[in-house]
Formats: C-alpha cells, sequence, structure tokens
C-alpha cells in the first residue's frame, strides 16, 4: 500500500469547478462576452492561467474574480463523495495525506469548514513559493521533508499538468479523469473514487 498520498485540490479532493465556472461566466457576460459553461470548464480543467488568459482578464478583473469565488466557495464547494473517508481511510492505516495546490489561504478555509484540517500532514499552497506544477520541486521537498520512498508514494490529480509534476519528481500517479486521455504517463488511470479505492486495498 501506499503510505504518502499527495493530493491536488481543485477538481481532485473538492468539487471547486462548478462555482469557478460561474462566478466566471458571470463576469464575462458582465464584459459582453457570452460563454458557454462547458467552454469555460474545458480550460480550467488545464489550469486558471489558462482560462483568464483565453477569456482576456486583466490583474485586476482577476483579483475581483477571485475575492467573489472565494466567498461562494465557502457556502457551496464540497469536498467529492467518499473523498474525506478514504484520506481517513489512508491515515488510520498507518499512511499520510498531503496537499499540492495553487490556490492560497482559501484551501485552509475550505478544509476547516469541512472539517478536514487534520487529515492531512502537510499543506503546500501558493504562499510556499514553490514553482508552478508540473514543476516538481515542492513534490521533492515534501519527498526530502518527511523522507519519502518513492516506491511508497503517490500522486493523485485531474490534469496532466499534476500528472508531469509527479512523473518528475519520480513517483507513481493516479489521474482522475472521466474520459480518459489520449497521451498520459500516469501509472493509473480512473474515473471516480471507487477505482481510487483500489489502490489502497
Amino acid at each position: 500500500m501506499y503510505r504518502h498520498v499527495i493530493w491536488d485540490f481543485d477538481g481532485t479532493l473538492f468539487d471547486t469547478y462548478p462555482v469557478m465556472a460561474t462566478f466566471l461566466q458571470k463576469m464575462l457576460r458582465g464584459q459582453g462576452q457570452n460563454v458557454a459553461i462547458e467552454s469555460i470548464l474545458e480550460a480550467r480543467k488545464i489550469s486558471a492561467k489558462t482560462a483568464y488568459e483565453k477569456y482576456g482578464l486583466d490583474a485586476d478583473a482577476i483579483s475581483r474574480f477571485k475575492v467573489q469565488k472565494a466567498q461562494a466557495e465557502l457556502k457551496s464547494a464540497q469536498p467529492f463523495t467518499d473523498i474525506p473517508q478514504l484520506c481517513r481511510f489512508i491515515q488510520k492505516h498507518d499512511g499520510h495525506n498531503y496537499i499540492l495546490t495553487h490556490r492560497g489561504a482559501s484551501t485552509f478555509k475550505l478544509l476547516q469548514a469541512n472539517g478536514l484540517t487534520g487529515v492531512f500532514r502537510d499543506v503546500v499552497t501558493a504562499e510556499r513559493g514553490f514553482a508552478r506544477k508540473p514543476d516538481p520541486a515542492a513534490i521533492q521537498y515534501l519527498m526530502k521533508h518527511y523522507q519519502m520512498e518513492p516506491a511508497e508514494t503517490i500522486m493523485i490529480g485531474d490534469r496532466e499538468l499534476d500528472v508531469l509534476s509527479g512523473h518528475q519528481a519520480g513517483i507513481d500517479f493516479c489521474l482522475i479523469a472521466d474520459i480518459p486521455p489520449n497521451q498520459t504517463v500516469a501509472t493509473y488511470i480512473v474515473s471516480n473514487v471507487k477505482g481510487l479505492k483500489r489502490l489502497f486495498d
């Protein structure tokens, strides 16, 4: 069994994409752009930066959007079904959970609001100053600091960007994807939490 599990946050642990897409769509409408939710989600699943650049948001617009989104997330964003139970199962069986995310302090607010602060051994957010994924620096830091053996370590995420960071750090990776990508270096591909659970049986 893997003893060290490094989780991505958005779209992996928490179902935050719908809130993000709804608020971005509203902002774009205010700027005269009528964009389908599906198009926004497609861009966001690549990265937030991709979505911002695709729709021409400047720094001020991005800042306003992040404030509005953070407020809405605290009210409506939830962990994916059965994810908290899986994290606690890993913890109970001598394992450790970690988070690696590009988001900032809102990570801790969402964890606290959902009673999950004690489930993660370390939470690496944007404030820690590591290069963004797919750069493996943050993973390498966690592995060195917590003396993780590569064979006992896995990262879990929902984007190829996450996959590449794990691959470059020399650890296994599980990609969560409704539709398997044409090309990926992921070790495993699952479509739901049930598939994830099999990795820890």
